[in-house]
């Protein structure tokens, strides 16, 4: 069974994208999904596998870090591909996208650990949630302890991860904690922000570390001699959906 692939570096992140495998016997639902892949910002689809085995054989050799599976294909199935690459421990991601909708199948992928499950037919915008779902997942999880409301945020769905906020949060502060930072020409501090908007340091803080997590804002420390460096936070542009 084949493997298509695409060449190019890996470089560590921030600077290169999350890679994704995707494993569909359909060459024109696979090509749908690579091109949906492709189109979402900080993305890179980078092999199309048809088979279970050789879906395993792109994960030893590409290390990519999401696969989107297909569980019904001939031969090696998507749920033989998942319990192998979990029994031998691989640092995979999986979002399952299949027309299996019966009960013992989902818990099954789920007690594997899968992030999302998707049944077809489904929404091209569906998918993209997806995505973003597993990028807010990745972000929070880069950091060394998480809050209640950031493991809350890891483990939603992606269907419902995207769509609130975490506890003691309001979209009317978010929206002005953003509106300062995408007016700004520099790179602003949680005090700065804060004075700006007219709210404490922390408040201003806890916000700007959501939008951190989602994607929408980026941080840098900054070291001015002795003592602990202070974060400055500058706003990260979001793809436009059509």
């Amino acid at each position: 069974m084949s493997v298509l692939g695409r060449e190019g570096a890996r470089i560590d992140r921030p600077e290169r994208p999350w890679t994704v495998l995707i494993v569909e016997d359909s060459p024109a639902v696979a090509d749908l999904h690579r091109r949906l892949v492709d189109a979402s910002t900080g993305f890179r689809a980078i092999a199309v596998a048809d088979d279970g085995d050789s879906a395993y054989r792109a994960v030893e050799a590409l290390r990519p870090d999401l696969a989107i599976v297909d569980l019904t294909m001939p031969g090696s199935d998507g749920l033989t591909f998942l319990r192998r690459v979990r029994r031998d421990s691989l640092p995979l991601e999986v979002i399952v996208v299949t027309a299996s909708r019966d009960s013992q199948t989902v818990r099954e992928t789920l007690h594997l650990g899968v992030i999302d499950y998707l049944v077809q037919p489904f929404a091209p915008a569906r998918l993209r949630q997806s995505l973003l779902a597993f990028a807010q997942r990745s972000r929070a999880l880069r950091r060394p302890q998480l809050a209640q409301d950031e493991v809350d945020l890891v483990q939603a769905s992606g269907a419902t991860r995207i769509q609130r906020l975490p506890k003691g949060l309001r979209r009317s502060t978010l929206a002005a904690v953003r509106m300062t930072l995408e007016g700004s020409q520099e790179l602003l501090s949680a005090e700065e922000v804060g004075k700006r908007i007219g709210v404490a340091r922390v408040t201003a803080r806890r916000y700007l570390e959501y939008l951190e997590v989602i994607g929408a804002a980026a941080v840098e420390r900054e070291c001015n001699g002795p003592g602990r460096p202070r974060n400055r936070y500058r706003h990260v542009p979001q793809q436009r959906r059509s």
